[in-house]
């Protein structure tokens, strides 16, 4: 079943009108049949069934039921990344949609390879809010996660949670098991670059009340490690 977030508010006997992007979708790439039943969701994240139908050239919905369930997680994540390569960044944004991250924070530190620039943020911005948008409907979820414009690593500390936990290579040694530190509220989560984070991010990271974890025995890689604890989280809480 196709699922698409919508800007009219959802009532049980209105008819929804879809905008031009989501009309080409149904319309002319999955030349959706008249009583197709589809998943709506608007802005307050209430969610629905609907039929579709045309008039004219326009594609609208009725026979509005409302869907109860709440596809979202009851743990918050919040997901500080730092910058990576753009494919492999944009297979995190949609894999970590898809496992319910609730907002992400691009960063970058003394070992990011990968840069912002201020001139393209807009559109890469636009670029990532799409990515998450598609990811959402694909997985029925009933909200879009939040991403930021890149901030500096310095900025972290004003998107902490009930539990602030930073992952690191070297947390085998003193590091925390992430199953003892679950809070089910909230959660935020610092992920290093390719090339990692460095002992004094680490070390200024847990001045602020962050717990260094560990992700097992094996060093993953940077996108590897964010799908990872957002899966881990999700098995642990629900």
């Amino acid at each position: 079943m196709q699922q698409y977030f919508i800007l009219e508010k959802i009532g049980t006997n209105d008819v929804i009108c879809f905008d031009d992007e989501q009309t080409h979708h149904i319309r002319d790439v999955l030349r959706m049949k008249e009583n197709t039943v589809v998943r709506i969701v608007d802005q307050d994240n209430k969610a629905a069934f609907a039929t579709i139908f045309y008039e004219g050239k326009k594609v609208k919905a009725s026979n509005i039921e409302l869907d109860l369930d709440n596809n979202e997680m009851t743990c918050q994540i919040t997901l500080c990344l730092g910058l990576i390569k753009k494919e492999k960044w944009d297979v995190v944004l949609q894999k970590c949609t898809e496992l319910g991250v609730s907002r992400i924070i691009p960063f970058e530190s003394s070992r990011t390879i990968v840069k912002a620039k201020e001139d393209k943020s807009t559109k890469k911005l636009e670029r990532w809010n799409k990515i998450m948008l598609e990811a959402a409907e694909q997985s029925k979820r009933n909200r879009v996660p939040i991403i930021y414009e890149p901030v500096q690593f310095k900025e972290l500390g004003k998107y902490l949670s009930d539990c602030n936990c930073v992952a690191y290579e070297d947390a085998k040694i003193t590091g925390e098991k992430l199953r003892n530190l679950i809070d089910k509220r909230s959660m935020t989560i610092v992920i290093g670059p390719e090339g990692g984070l460095s002992s004094d991010e680490v070390d200024s990271l847990m001045n602020q009340g962050f717990h260094c974890i560990s992700l097992g025995k094996r060093t993953l890689r940077a996108e590897t490690a964010a799908m990872y604890v957002c899966s881990a989280i999700d098995a642990l809480v629900e």
